[in-house]
């Protein structure tokens, strides 16, 4: 699928480490991601290994902040750090070019990832243009407790009358710095049939409408929803009277058989509230 879409790193993250070791492994800190060639990170050094024609055996630990399956691309960034990381690692001398295109096999998103910042990205991801990062508006994030399956959201796309927005304007919006003008250029083409099939979502958007919150949309495919705040006080309450009215829900999501959902757990949802950021990983030496 070709996407035509505004990407901007955020002051979310998670921490991944590598080591040389004799064989690849990965251990973490979520149960719920896979340990084998299934896993992106494993799936970028295999890439990377096709790509320099030799094996580069290490072992990772990733900390994982960032919910699976959430439409914040944490898989993504992941398999980009990887890729980072193993460059440095051994010595690997490959460009910022070389390895976008080592990045490009192992899935759209990865790409931008590889820097961060913010980017109108088209294309099948390939097309990638840095714009200027939005200012330090604040960000709320809210992630019920199960996930959206891409691959079944895309073709939910297939079979809707799709709902296309001009993504220059929420460009010009940035470039601008101008918040109101943002928030009105909002859009995602996914929103409206991931909603209609998402009853937990429309109940999360009355409660932020009852909060005084118009304007928000989903993060990628979902199901995570964002809404911006002028300032960190307006996202600090916010966030402390979603946690106490989203508390102790029902979630149909979990209990139904729908092919779109990757059920989870009846919890509380994952609530964040944070801020753009004008660059992507942050790099350490131990």
């Amino acid at each position: 699928h070709n996407i035509n879409s505004v990407f901007h790193s955020l002051m979310v993250n998670d921490k991944l480490t590598i080591k040389k070791a004799a064989k690849k492994s990965i251990s973490t800190n979520d149960p719920l991601l896979p340990l084998d060639e299934n896993n992106l990170i494993l799936r970028a050094i295999a890439e990377l290994e096709k790509e320099v024609s030799k094996e580069l055996n290490c072992a990772f630990v990733l900390e994982k902040r960032i919910p699976v399956a959430a439409g914040l691309g944490g898989g993504s960034a992941n398999a980009a750090g990887a890729l980072i990381l193993a460059n440095k690692l051994f010595n690997l001398c490959l460009t910022d070019d070389d390895l976008s295109l080592v990045a490009a096999k192992v899935g759209a998103d990865v790409p931008f990832m590889l820097k961060g910042g913010a980017a109108l990205v088209e294309g099948i991801g390939d097309k990638i243009t840095p714009i200027e990062p939005a200012p330090d508006w604040g960000l709320l994030l809210i992630k019920p407790p199960f996930g959206i399956k891409t691959k079944e959201a895309y073709q939910l796309l297939d079979k809707e009358q799709i709902e296309h927005f001009d993504v220059n304007r929420v460009v010009l919006a940035m470039k601008n710095q101008d918040y109101k003008a943002l928030t009105n250029a909002l859009g995602n083409s996914f929103a409206k049939p991931i909603f209609k099939r998402c009853p937990s979502l429309q109940m999360i958007a009355s409660e932020l409408e009852n909060l005084g919150i118009s304007t928000f949309s989903l993060t990628g495919s979902g199901p995570t929803i964002f809404a911006f705040t002028e300032n960190n006080l307006a996202g600090d309450t916010l966030q402390e009277n979603l946690e106490k009215r989203l508390d102790n829900w029902y979630w149909p999501e979990n209990h139904g058989n729908d092919p779109l959902i990757s059920k989870g757990k009846d919890e509380k949802p994952w609530i964040c509230f944070t801020h753009l950021s004008p660059q992507g990983w942050f790099l350490s030496t131990m």
